[in-house]
Order: structure tokens, then C-alpha cells, then sequence
């Protein structure tokens, strides 16, 4: 599904040249030091209605994170929109959606008071 809603976003962005190449890693990095506390909370509930087996929900939640996403790429990381074609964006988008899944995950555990490594 994560593929589908940035393919939906890149076809909003075709025609536009690509920036220069740029790293996975690092983009990730940064989108996730400009997540807004609101942006986490749609992450959340992407993973609660998948774990409630609530398809629609969750697509449409996960869209949102995809456009948000692409938001912060373009407006905080230096990210252009035709970048959004490159592969590697999706590489990036994917690694930074596992940081928010570990760090809800790690803030649930030290809600619970269980220790986190």
C-alpha cells in the first residue's frame, strides 16, 4: 500500500526534473527530526486500524502519511517534488516510517514503565 500512495503522490509530480541524488538514510533522518506531534499521532492510527483489520481506515490513514511525508520532505529536508519519481525516495519514506513505528512502539513501553534499550 505504501508504494501505491507514493506512486499516487509521484503522478501529482510528473513532468517535474529531479533534483540532484540525494541519500535515503539522511532524508529519513531529517523527516523524522520535523515530525509534528500530529504526524505521529496518523501513524498511530494507521497501525491501530491494520491491527484491527480495518483496510479502508488504514489506506486512507496511511495516504495521509504518505502526503504529510512528502510535505516535510519538500518543505523541511530540501527534497524536491520530482524527486518523489526516484526510487530511492521510497527507500527513505519506508525507513523513516520504521523510526516512527520504533519510537511509538518504545513510547508505549515506557508509558507501561518496561525499560527500553
Amino acid at each position: 500500500m505504501l508504494r501505491s500512495a507514493i506512486a499516487a503522490v509521484a503522478i501529482a509530480c510528473v513532468g517535474l526534473p529531479a533534483s540532484a541524488e540525494f541519500n535515503p538514510e539522511r532524508l529519513a533522518t531529517c523527516m523524522k527530526s520535523n515530525t509534528t506531534p500530529e504526524l505521529k499521532a496518523n501513524v498511530k492510527q494507521v497501525i491501530i486500524h491494520a491491527l484491527q483489520e480495518q483496510k479502508p481506515e488504514a489506506n486512507s490513514a496511511l495516504l495521509n502519511f504518505s502526503f504529510n511525508a512528502l510535505a516535510i520532505a519538500t518543505s523541511q529536508c530540501g527534497m524536491s517534488f520530482a524527486d518523489v519519481q526516484n526510487p530511492k525516495f521510497e527507500t527513505a519514506v519506508e525507513a523513516y516510517a520504521q523510526l516512527l513505528g520504533e519510537e511509538i512502539l518504545a513510547d508505549a513501553l515506557r508509558m507501561m514503565d518496561i525499560p527500553v534499550y
